[in-house]
């Protein structure tokens, strides 16, 4: 099947960054630092973070971001998750329509976060971060299940396949590389006249990219933190267009 995977294609497009920090930050242990940190997050960078919210179990800043269809997304730029904390860019969003999300140099405030996050924490060490693109793929009508069928070489496969993911793992550079794909269906409109339904779906291919550096036993340096951010940026999406498409 001839779909071309290409950057037209995309509804959806979110950036995340993760970051390993060892001993681990415990939600129960550090609350008071953490908090004192979110502040400086919201404080310093006030076009990210906004609104901190923080319980016994949870704590997370959040942002809402302003549609042009006049509607809001309420987004969790930083989490502390159970693998360390995660903060999150979104690019593009599928409300009502594709939303181009203005958020400038996104890898800088990561950047400036994270030495924000090594000062308050100077007692741990950052041996790992990861940089993570969730991308969506508009299929239209056409079954991503179909579509990625397609790249099976026995035809009985191909017609038999109601699911499909494909996941890949490899080295470039020093840089681990992690590419899930998988179908999904994205929404259900309703088409016809009178009572005779007709529903047309829409598909799409998810396609999530992870880009972190391979495990060390120190601390990252600076450098090394910029050149696993800029060996993500080079990747993606050009090149990671290319190996969508089958390209050299």
């Amino acid at each position: 099947m001839n779909y071309q995977f290409d950057k037209e294609h995309i509804n959806q497009h979110v950036v995340k960054y993760g970051v390993d920090v060892r001993p681990a930050i415990v939600l129960k242990q550090d609350k008071t630092k953490l908090q004192d940190y979110c502040n400086t997050l919201i404080e310093k960078f006030p076009q990210v973070f906004e609104t901190l919210i923080a319980g016994p179990r949870q704590l997370r800043v959040q942002k809402t971001f302003l549609l042009s269809n006049n509607k809001r997304a309420e987004i969790p730029t930083f989490v502390l998750t159970a693998r360390g904390p995660l903060f999150t860019f979104p690019q593009r969003l599928y409300i009502d329509g594709v939303q181009d999300l203005d958020v400038p140099q996104r890898d800088k405030i990561f950047r400036k976060a994270l030495d924000e996050l090594r000062a308050k924490f100077v007692d741990r060490a950052v041996p790992r971060i990861g940089v993570i693109h969730e991308f969506v793929f508009d299929t239209g009508t056409i079954d991503s299940v179909r579509i990625l069928a397609s790249s099976l070489k026995n035809d009985v496969w191909k017609r038999k396949a109601k699911n499909l993911r494909f996941w890949l793992d490899t080295s470039i550079e020093g840089k681990n590389i992690n590419i899930q794909i998988k179908p999904t269906q994205l929404r259900q409109f309703a088409g016809g006249a009178g009572n005779v339904p007709n529903p047309d779906v829409a598909f799409g291919i998810i396609v999530n990219v992870d880009i972190y550096n391979q495990k060390i036993k120190g601390d990252l340096t600076g450098s090394e933190v910029r050149d696993i951010v800029t060996f993500a940026n080079d990747y993606v999406p050009e090149e990671l267009i290319k190996f969508l498409n089958n390209e050299d």
